[in-house]
């Protein structure tokens, strides 16, 4: 059975934002990290994290060929959902009947996301709430306001929250944690798409026409959500567009810095799940269904 997280060593999956930030933050704990990338991308051996308390640089381990990993007690998989085989191939190296998996992703159905190689009950599906921006391969800027990780009251996330706190990212526990998930997919399902298509960060949302768009989606995005059991009254559209206004001046979104960045969007697993539940539950959801099929387009993939 998994102890107090004491010094242990942590593997975190997925050198991107959300990952450089978890370890920059276990390793500046005393947590020796080893951070697992792609095979043949130039490694990382120092983290460089920013915040409003100053910079730091720790330094961390890297691999990139999962066949030379080991297990680990304690995994956060924090790759985009697109590289969920990507996650699966590292799992199924460091991830044995004793590992701990925290998966810090968008999206819902996080423990569906890692299984078989890991089953419900050593499974911390994690909501990231904190602001993670990457700059180069080794250097990442973190904001918050208020905390940063949100996860389920459940043994999982019981045994996890010793480990979460050391990040000194603020950890919420919640009892419904169906709920949580897709108030945040309401956020992510309609402004990480808009802000993609317009090139235009958030104050895009001050436009009367896209403001409208917005409402009309997160309409829909709701009640595919209460269709699945989530607990959203009717003013949650008017909570986003509100958070969305009270973001500060500037910001983005991460499918907007994916797109200006050249990479693949992580559409499918926001969007996309939202438009899979209207169809299985005969919902009608126009809006969404025609913004994802722009979205792919503009990826030049595929509609799921």
């Amino acid at each position: 059975m998994l102890g107090t997280p004491g010094r242990d060593p942590v593997a975190v999956v997925g050198p991107g934002a959300v990952g450089l930030a978890f370890a920059a933050r276990l390793a500046g704990q005393g947590h020796p990290v080893t951070l697992c990338g792609r095979s043949g991308t130039a490694p990382v051996s120092t983290v460089t994290s920013s915040d409003g308390h100053g910079t730091r640089t720790v330094e961390v381990a890297w691999r990139g060929e999962p066949a030379r990993a080991h297990p680990f007690r304690w995994v956060v998989v924090a790759t985009k959902l697109h590289q969920g085989d990507a996650a699966r191939a590292w799992l199924e190296r460091l991830a044995d009947g004793d590992t701990l998996v925290v998966v810090a992703q968008n999206g819902i159905g996080h423990r569906e996301l890692v299984a078989p190689h890991a089953t419900h009950r050593h499974v911390v599906p994690t909501l990231v709430h904190f602001n993670a921006e990457r700059h180069g391969r080794d250097r990442v800027e973190i904001r918050q306001d208020g905390p940063g990780l949100v996860i389920g009251d459940d043994a999982a996330g019981r045994r996890a929250r010793p480990l979460l706190e050391r990040t000194g990212l603020g950890v919420h526990t919640v009892a419904d944690f169906t709920t949580a998930a897709w108030r945040k997919l309401m956020v992510n399902a309609v402004a990480n798409p808009l802000t993609a298509l317009t090139c235009r960060r958030v104050e895009v949302f001050g436009d009367p026409s896209v403001r409208d768009l917005a409402a009309t989606m997160l309409a829909e995005v709701a009640a595919v959500g209460r269709a699945e059991g989530a607990r959203l009254p009717p003013e949650a559209v008017d909570d986003v567009l509100a958070w969305l206004d009270a973001r500060p001046a500037g910001a983005g979104s991460s499918m907007l810095a994916d797109r200006l960045a050249g990479r693949r969007l992580e559409y499918d697993g926001l969007l996309g799940a939202v438009v899979r539940g209207a169809r299985g539950h005969a919902l009608a959801a126009p809006v969404c269904t025609a913004v994802l099929a722009l979205i792919a387009a503009l990826d030049a993939r595929p509609v799921a």
